[in-house]
């Protein structure tokens, strides 16, 4: 089989310093695909650059744990604190019991249709930070896919078993309980049909991550198959800087994959760089 990688900038939308820097990620760099915010401030300038880069594949970063819902706050009581904004993600972990999931499935299905209002068909689902991998979150996007007949990612990488883990205590679960969880969300979406990339790829964010090293050592471990790379490029703004604690980490991955020795890496290795629309295939 052949070697076929995507490579997915998330947060498009999130702030203008996120949208230059996804938009340079695909023109100077290896970004394929992109997931994008519709709830967020930047998002209908995302929209436009997209506009101009007909060969970036565009999906849904389905968000329900930073800024406001798409519908009103008072038809997702549940899903909001007191001043309307979806409630940040430690609370969220805090308060999974206590979720309407009808009132989230119809958040999120109003995401996808804001999305193809502006802009048509997504090219997948993918959803923001990893709280959805709670079984009954998790089994509302697979729905979703289903329903609307798109691929999904499928967050679960060669070391998902040590990040659930190590993840573990804030689900209140054991890692046993935790790695039960992440079984039940694979075994799910496989037998759901929902069509996914082979393998998802998460190893590179973070402090010590990110580096041009450790980016070539990902693609030289690459599996046959499809596989999905996750990224965060961008640049630092304001508006990131007041609710991310992501921020300079995306100048530097944006440095990374806009190297030249990963474009020549990928050459050498016989990669192909894809987006969702292979997943279809």
């Amino acid at each position: 089989m052949a070697k076929k990688l995507i490579v997915n900038a998330d947060d498009f939308g999130r702030s203008a310093g996120v949208n230059r820097g996804v938009i340079e990620a695909h023109r100077r760099g290896i970004v394929t695909s992109t997931s994008l915010m519709v709830n967020m401030p930047a998002a209908e300038e995302a929209f436009a650059l997209a506009e101009g880069c007909p060969d970036l594949g565009v999906g849904v970063h389905l968000v329900f744990t930073a800024g406001r819902p798409i519908l009103p706050p008072e038809r997702v009581p549940t899903l909001v604190d007191g001043e309307g904004n979806f409630l940040a993600r430690d609370l969220w972990l805090l308060r999974i019991g206590e979720v309407d999931l009808a009132q989230l499935k119809a958040e999120l299905r109003a995401q996808i249709e804001r999305f193809m209002e502006r802009r048509g068909r997504p090219t997948h689902l993918d959803c923001h930070h990893f709280v959805h991998v709670y079984p009954p979150f998790f089994a509302l996007i697979v729905e979703l896919a289903a329903e609307y007949g798109l691929p999904m990612r499928v967050p679960f990488g060669r070391n998902w078993e040590a990040m659930a883990a190590q993840d573990a205590g804030r689900f209140g679960l054991s890692s046993e309980q935790a790695w039960e969880m992440v079984r039940r969300d694979i075994k799910l979406v496989r037998s759901s049909g929902v069509p996914h990339p082979d393998h998802f790829v998460a190893e590179f964010f973070g402090q010590g991550n990110i580096e041009v090293g450790n980016l070539l050592d990902i693609l030289a471990r690459l599996e046959d198959g499809i596989t999905e790379l996750m990224t965060h490029p961008g640049y630092a703004d304001q508006e990131l800087r007041r609710f991310s604690r992501y921020v300079e980490e995306r100048e530097r991955e944006l440095a990374s994959l806009t190297d030249p020795r990963v474009r020549e890496a990928i050459e050498e290795l016989g990669i192909e760089l894809v987006n969702y629309e292979e997943v279809l295939k």
